[in-house]
């Protein structure tokens, strides 16, 4: 009976360290076969790309700002160097050993920024493009970033996935817990795996909770986890991203702030200052025909009486255009046009060939007034011209507008942007894919083209 119940302790030993055995070199075997799967998952370029979405969304039109750009592709770089799976669980670092290079490009294709490694260089230049997304090899990805200020954003990043570092990540991470595992069997040890499922999984909901809170906007939740492992020192970092965060999105509140006083800024000038300034010359014209014609004074008066109402009605238009618009009003771009440079029509011979039923969302029709308007006020007072011609294009998903005037001109590369043409230069790149292109020469009047992305639909 001893002998036998000798046997069974044997047996029963035998069987579980076995069983011990074989699970752990199963498990080890298997790991680097599993994992190799996620890494390829979380180095797609398109999941590379969500991960920086954040700092590239802050970048967005703040090139200039050179403190913030520092600060974003650092943040960028070693996001993409701790690069971790869907469910925020896998790090790419314990199976490789990942590179990355960034570079910001300005409109012009020069280089404005870089976070370099040596064995990924990045070009000098790197002018405009399109989206790009590419795996160049096994180990390593290109993303070709464009931002919505012309700028651009190139990103190398290098993983090569490795067995050997994945299997000594698997065995120091199942050296801590072999003890264990070999005193607790069957039932506690199935215990252990439910106590450590849930302990994992409701840290794991924690983060997912914070996740969800920024896709909110909302940066102020913090992790309150001190221990010492990987989701531990995920969570103190997660932490330090949150107050960048925060404090990016009160920067950025701040310049929304003062981009609102800029706009108003452009909207007094463009707008209220030419109709004053058209209405002077309405009073001094009355003035000079006062003894001599009074009809014709009067006439001039009436004329600068309804110029008053146009300010009254584009002051009243600038605080209704201070609420929020709805996205699906449109307006017939003559229609505003014509409105707008009526005051003109007394002092220059304006020819306006721009097609009817042009329905352009209100704020792209604004914008192209209000640059028709400052470029035409410029052309009577600055260059005494009495001709000025107004020309429209549209073919292949672009439209151009043509300002041209007769007058005496200027030199373009000799005279410094003043707030008029920068206000023009601003008003055309908020269009979509906007720009403003100027050609001037003494002698030989002055020509402005605004180019934009244009998809044409009937006025109703």
């Amino acid at each position: 009976m001893r002998l036998w119940q000798s046997l069974w302790w044997k047996l029963s030993l035998g069987s579980i360290a076995v069983t011990l055995v074989g699970s752990t070199l199963a498990a080890l075997l298997l790991s680097p076969v599993q994992d190799a799967h996620g890494f390829k998952q979380v180095v797609k370029p398109a999941h590379l790309r969500q991960l920086i979405e954040p700092e590239l969304r802050v970048l967005q039109g703040r090139r200039q700002d050179r403190a913030l750009v520092a600060q974003m592709l650092d943040a960028m770089q070693q996001r993409l160097l701790n690069v971790d799976g869907p469910e925020g669980y896998y790090g790419i670092r314990e199976s490789s050993d990942p590179m990355v290079s960034l570079a910001l490009f300005d409109d012009e294709g020069r280089r404005v920024a870089l976070r370099e490694n040596p064995a990924l260089a990045l070009p000098d230049r790197w002018q405009p493009g399109p989206l790009r997304l590419e795996a160049v090899s096994a180990a390593e990805r290109l993303l070709v970033l464009p931002l919505g200020d012309g700028g651009t954003l190139m990103v190398r990043h290098y993983a090569r996935f490795d067995v050997w570092k994945n299997l000594r990540s698997a065995l120091r991470d199942a050296g801590s817990f072999f003890g264990w595992m070999v005193l607790l069997m069957a039932l506690p040890g199935i215990m252990l795996g439910v106590g450590l499922t849930w302990w994992l999984a409701y840290r794991l909901r924690r983060l997912a909770r914070m996740t969800e809170g920024w896709a909110r906007g909302d940066f102020s939740m913090r992790l309150a986890d001190d221990s010492r492992d990987e989701l531990g020192e995920h969570a103190r970092a997660i932490n330090q991203v949150a107050g960048q965060l925060q404090t990016h999105v009160e920067t950025n509140r701040e310049l929304a702030a003062l981009q609102e006083r800029q706009r108003l800024a452009r909207e007094l000038h463009d707008s209220i200052k030419q109709q004053v300034f058209a209405t002077g010359l309405q009073l001094h014209a009355a003035q000079q025909w006062l003894e001599r014609q009074p009809a014709k004074a009067a006439q001039l008066l009436a004329e600068a009486a309804a110029q008053n109402q146009a300010v009254h009605r584009d002051l009243s238009g600038l605080l209704s255009r201070l609420k929020p618009l709805e996205a699906s009003r449109r307006q017939d771009l003559r229609e505003e046009l014509a409105l707008r440079l009526q005051p003109w029509q007394a002092h220059l011979e304006l020819s306006l060939e721009v097609p009817g039923g042009l329905a352009l969302p209100f704020e792209q029709a604004h914008e192209l007034a209000s640059i028709a308007n400052e470029a035409v006020a410029n052309a009577l007072r600055h260059g005494g011209a009495r001709r000025v011609r107004l020309g429209w294009s549209a073919e292949a998903g672009h439209a151009e507008l043509v300002i041209a005037d007769e007058g005496r001109g200027f030199d373009a590369g000799q005279t410094a942007n003043g707030h008029g043409l920068t206000n023009m230069f601003e008003r055309a790149a908020a269009l979509p894919g906007g720009a403003l292109f100027l050609d001037a020469a003494p002698g030989r009047g002055c020509r402005l083209a605004v180019r934009f992305q244009f998809q044409e639909e009937p006025s109703r």
